[in-house]
Parts: structure tokens; sequence; C-alpha cells
């Protein structure tokens, strides 16, 4: 005789070490995001512990003969700015909770200490695990559902091996792109990165900076891609679009990430083939690329997705225009020089009148009367900078002092010394960025160490790429 199970309310949930930790990492890839799990019996009613705009669940088989729903929800800044079928951040949000599920599904029956809690090296391996199982949705459509997320962590593994390893006293980089982009059977097969992994010099054949490796859906090291040669595989008008899981398009951004230490290699190339993206950069980060543009990030342990959100949430804040996308991909830029910048977007070029000297104003270049110019104003007649880039605005960025754009991503300032009297107690940097968020519409930080912090009326909103935690 089947004893019936007690009543939803005279039950506990079971214990979910695992499930637990899931849920924590998941919050943490998405910045500011929340996620819960709840326990259920087949064929119960589920009630996510989450709910409202910008929240999504999934539900898989859990622990002990229950049924695992898992609800990650966005922070309501982000959420708010979002409309339905929004794009990438959307289509990873989606993606989240199921991977987390499949994930936990792998770890289940690990054992868990005293406290109740993970060991710190199977949270390692747990959030890696993660990643790959998000990723593995934008492989390319020919490659094995079951063995994706598998080949995605063995890529990830080897990345986080390289990233160790330091050859001739440099840091190594990597660039590869796995993409269906040769239709020939290989006259010998490689498998990546397994026979690649023995053979040292790989790396630096394949630095992602003047060349990556390609690789198909099927594992297999197929040919190096370098800058000059991109065109030889496939032109930009023919590339296939980039689908996300949901299946819509991928729209590429207007503008390329093109220094060569952000992974622009990587970046073009998946813009311009398709396929999924991955460099090691020298500073030991992780990125990865869909359809040009950063994806998921690897840095300290921890994966984010804060390019996602973070171009996100500045549309929310300046009610749109073109500066947004341009000055999010010019931090990621900067981030990787570690020389460190600050970045602001103006309403309008009336704002910076008390605040940034007309000497370092752009904009009012042709305004001046040239017998009294300064050397460093003269110089703002020989700056290319009218249709204005990432790669350009960069450049800028990088000198001492700030550098204003207005909504619509026009040079207003750069180089600009803004004077604040609590330069003193928080250091120079952070201090103009605060004062000048008074007056701007939203001011990004960018530190030596590759940190980018947005701060918007003289408080900080969100740091991003900083120091992970424990």
């Amino acid at each position: 005789m089947t004893t019936a199970p007690p009543a939803v309310a005279d039950q506990l949930e079971p214990p979910d070490p695992v499930g637990e930790a899931v849920a924590s990492i998941l919050a943490g890839v998405m910045f500011g995001a929340t996620a819960g799990l709840t326990h259920q019996h087949p064929g119960e009613a589920r009630h996510p512990r989450l709910d409202g705009p910008g929240a999504v669940s999934a539900t898989a088989p859990g622990p002990d003969g229950w049924e695992t729903t898992c609800t990650v929800c966005l922070d309501d800044r982000i959420a708010e700015v979002l409309v339905a079928d929004s794009g990438p951040l959307m289509d990873m949000l989606a993606g989240l909770p199921a991977a987390g599920l499949r994930a936990a599904e792998r770890f289940r029956g690990t054992d868990v200490g005293a406290d109740g809690a993970l060991d710190p090296s199977v949270r390692r391996a747990l959030r890696d695990v993660i990643a790959a199982e998000v990723l593995a949705d934008y492989l390319p459509e020919a490659a094995d559902p079951a063995r994706g997320a598998r080949f995605i962590g063995d890529i990830i593994d080897y990345l986080i091996e390289l990233s160790g390893t330091r050859v001739e006293s440099h840091d190594l980089t990597h660039g590869v792109l796995v993409a269906d982009v040769l239709s020939d059977d290989p006259r010998l097969v490689f498998h990546y990165p397994a026979d690649v992994r023995p053979a040292k010099r790989a790396p630096l054949l394949f630095d992602g900076q003047r060349s990556l490796l390609v690789v198909d859906s099927a594992g297999h090291a197929r040919t190096e891609l370098q800058w000059h040669r991109i065109d030889r595989l496939a032109r930009v008008d023919d590339a296939p679009p980039a689908l996300s899981p949901a299946g819509r398009r991928i729209d590429a951004p207007r503008r390329s990430v093109a220094l060569v230490e952000s992974g622009s290699l990587v970046a073009a190339a998946s813009r311009r083939l398709g396929g999924l993206g991955f460099f090691l950069r020298a500073d030991r980060s992780i990125w990865t690329f869909v359809s040009g543009r950063p994806f998921l990030v690897r840095r300290g342990e921890h994966w984010s997705a804060f390019p996602l959100q973070l171009a996100t949430l500045i549309e929310g804040m300046i009610g749109g225009g073109d500066a947004a996308g341009l000055v999010v991909d010019t931090a990621f830029i900067v981030s990787g020089e570690r020389g460190g910048a600050i970045l602001a977007i103006a309403e309008d070029a009336s704002a910076l009148d008390a605040t940034v000297p007309d000497k370092d104003r752009y904009d009012l270049r042709d305004r001046l009367d040239p017998t009294g110019m300064r050397p460093e104003t003269k110089l703002h007649h020989l700056i290319d900078a009218a249709e204005l880039d990432d790669v350009t605005l960069a450049r800028l960025a990088l000198l001492d002092g700030a550098t204003v754009v207005d909504r619509d991503g026009r040079l207003l300032a750069y180089g600009a010394i803004v004077e604040s009297a609590d330069s003193e107690h928080e250091g120079a940097r952070t201090a103009a960025a605060k004062t000048l968020s008074n007056l701007a519409l939203v001011v990004l930080k960018v530190s030596a160490d590759g940190d980018i912090t947005v701060f918007r009326q003289g408080r900080v909103v969100a740091t991003l790429l900083g120091p992970p935690p424990l």
C-alpha cells in the first residue's frame, strides 16, 4: 500500500545546497538581479519566489523526487527600461534559469561540508558549468546539443589553464571562434582543445590579436583567421545572421570594437562570420562574443553579463540616443588598456559651461579667436571626430581628464580637467566623475585596473568588473 505524501503545507522543502549555489551564481551573472528556488512534488502548483517585470522561471527535476523551480528577476532599474522581446539581454535572461538547473543536475550528489554548503572548489566548477550551459545555446545550429555544453566547458577549462601560463615573461592571450564556415572535410582531424593543448606554441600562433583559431561545431580545429584575411572566409553581406536561442536575429553593433587588446579580432570575426567567439585577455579575463558584441565575461573566477546590462541601463538613463552604445563600447576598450578614463554623456553642451574650461571644449573650436588660442585648443582642429566611433573615443579618453559626448554621440570635450573639492578624500578621478555626474546625464569612470563605475547625480549607480565577491 502506497502512502500519499503529506499536504504541501505540512512539508519542509528538501535540502538543496547545489540548487541554492546555482541561484546565488545566477544572481551574480546579472548585475543587481535576484534569484530564488522553490520545490514541489510533481503535479503540484508552482509558486515562484520572485515575480515582476524582467522575471523568468524554469522547472526541472530536483533532489529526492522533487521538482525545482528557479526564478531570476532583473533589477528594477534594468527591467523598467526593457520592452517585450528587446533582444540579447532578455534572451540571455530567458535562458538563465534553465541553464542553471541543467548544471545543478550534473552536480547532484556532490558532497557538502559540515555547514551544508558546497566546497569552494565545487562552486568554482559550478560557475563555469553554468556559463557553458548558457553559451551552448549560441553554438552553430549544427552543434550536437547533448555535447554542446561539455564542448564549451572544455574550451573554458583550456583558457583558464592558459591564463595561469607565461611564455618568455609574457602573459598569454588566445582567440577562438566556433563557427561552421568551411564546408569541406578536414584532411587532418584536430580535436579542440585536446589535440591543441600539447602544442606549446598554439596560444602564440592564435593570440586573438593578430590571428585566431576557427573551430567548427563538431570541435575540429580548422584554420587560422588573420585580420587582413577575414573576407576570405565570408563577406560582411554574406555573413549568416546570429540568432538567439529564441530564434530572433541579434543585430550587430554599428561600431566596431577595434583595439586588439580588447579582443577586436574575435569580435569582428563573430560579427562577420557568426558563431561564438572566445578571447583570453592578458589580464586573465575571458571574454565571449556573439555577433560582435561582448556577451559573458569571466573575471576573477566569476561570470558576468555586464556588457549587455550596462548598455541597457545607460540607454534608460539618457532616454535613448546613440551615445549609450558608443560609450559602453569605449569603456570596454579602455578597461583593457589599464590606463583609466572618465566618460560622460551630457544632455547638451550647455551643461559643461560652468565646469569644463573652453580650451578643452571640442565643440567650441570654431567659436574661439584663433589668435588667442592655446596650443591645446589648436589641436582640436586636427582631430577627426566629426563621425565619432569607439576607437577614436577610446584614444581620446585615455588622455588625462574627462571625455564628454552629447546624447547623440557628438564629441563635446576631451582631456577636460574637472575641479572638485573632494579630490583629497577619494581620489582625483573619482571626485571628478562624481562632480561631473551632477551636470551630465551619466558618467562612467574606468579605473586603471579595468573596473567600471557608473555615476549619476553624484551617486554610484553600479560598479562592474570590480573585485568579485569571495
